[in-house]
């Protein structure tokens, strides 16, 4: 028979005992926050790593007292090696479409931007179908009167009657169905490194680097790097339908003991293909989607396929970025200058965006492919 208790004994209550380890867990977070801020003024940073030594267990062998009292602390010296890579401009990617036909023009160069010889070239465009205009020749000088802060506070338009009806005349011109490019100078420039030597590219002594091919402007300049890209724009909105670039390039020291100093402070180790293609690159992205065209020269051979150390010229990486590279050649290297690029030219037609620049004899097929004609006077011998 079961036993009945007398009493009847009350429910115990639980307890949650799950609560504890996460008292302690905020508990221990407390003290190491308080010291983490007590004892970081304490850390010691080494070669060897980091290091906390606490006012009552540090060692003060390499705690000094100068003559004035004041505790110097003497550490071993720390060995600091900094490596800058090399830009990789084999990632850049395609920023031209291709779509375009081919241009085939007469060169009238600034001295020639007068009424009567732009009208007598236009005329003789037979199988030709455009002009192009220096409107910034390696004077330094502009044939037209820019906006731009530098052309202003320096006075580089050069006044004439002639570069005062330029505008209206381009407007004919186009009224006529004729192709307009605008060809400037950009980095020899006979007029600016000797009225701002912030802007010049320096020899050894301070003075502007100058050689058999003009005064230099330094590559890495922000400035100069605005106001080609203003220039630019200006052109455009003139009425021409390209503008191409011309001297993007480093004088050739290649060899010799000429030293050249940069007025601009660089991150990465200064140098001819560096600064070139970093002011190729500046300028063709400020015109990123344009509905003109943006053109550039290169001015050696060995450009034509790789970069130039020489030059810093590179046309794999200007055909990325504009969308015609111009080259001085004649009529026979043409076919073969056009085979070193070819490959090069992943979008559109290569007899297209591909421009020898030729004196007095066109390429063969001067129908089929791209040109610019430069007249020069024969003497006969």
């Amino acid at each position: 028979m079961a036993r009945n208790s007398e009493f009847y004994k009350g429910r115990r209550r639980r307890r949650n005992y799950a609560v504890v380890p996460l008292i302690i867990l905020f508990a221990l977070l407390a003290v190491g926050a308080v010291l983490f801020g007590t004892i970081q003024k304490y850390a010691v940073i080494t070669k060897n790593g980091v290091n906390v030594e606490l006012p009552l267990l540090k060692d003060d062998s390499h705690v000094i007292t100068d003559s004035q009292g004041h505790v110097v602390h003497d550490f071993e010296p720390v060995e600091v090696e900094i490596t800058l890579d090399e830009p990789d401009y084999s990632i850049v990617k395609q920023q031209v479409n291709g779509r375009m036909d081919g241009v085939r023009a007469i060169f009238v160069s600034s001295e020639e931007l007068n009424r009567d010889r732009i009208t007598t070239y236009a005329g003789r465009l037979n199988t030709g179908n455009a002009l192009v205009l220096e409107m910034k020749p390696r004077s330094g000088y502009l044939m037209w009167n820019s906006s731009a802060r530098i052309a202003k506070a320096y006075g580089c338009y050069l006044y004439s009657p002639a570069n005062e009806e330029l505008p209206s005349l381009i407007a004919e011109l186009k009224q006529s169905d004729v192709y307009l490019v605008a060809q400037i100078s950009c980095l020899i420039d006979g007029l600016l490194p000797y009225r701002s030597n912030e802007l010049a590219l320096r020899n050894e002594f301070g003075g502007a680097y100058f050689d058999d091919a003009g005064v230099w402007l330094d590559p890495y300049s922000t400035e100069i790097r605005e106001y080609i890209t203003t220039l630019v724009g200006e052109l455009f909105d003139m009425g021409f339908d390209e503008v191409v670039l011309a001297d993007v390039m480093h004088p050739n020291i290649a060899g010799t003991e000429t030293k050249i100093i940069y007025t601009a402070e660089m991150t990465s180790e200064p140098g001819a293909v560096n600064g070139v293609c970093g002011f190729a690159m500046h300028v063709a992205n400020a015109y990123t989607g344009r509905d003109k065209l943006l053109s550039i020269y290169v001015n050696s051979a060995a450009s034509l396929v790789r970069a130039d150390t020489a030059t810093g010229q590179n046309a794999p990486l200007f055909f990325k970025l504009y969308d015609r590279v111009y080259y001085n050649t004649d009529r026979y290297t043409y076919s073969f200058n056009l085979e070193d690029v070819s490959r090069s030219v992943t979008v559109g037609k290569d007899t297209n965006r591909f421009v020898p620049v030729v004196l007095n004899y066109l390429p063969d097929r001067p129908s089929e492919v791209s040109w610019v004609l430069i007249d020069t006077e024969t003497v006969d011998e």
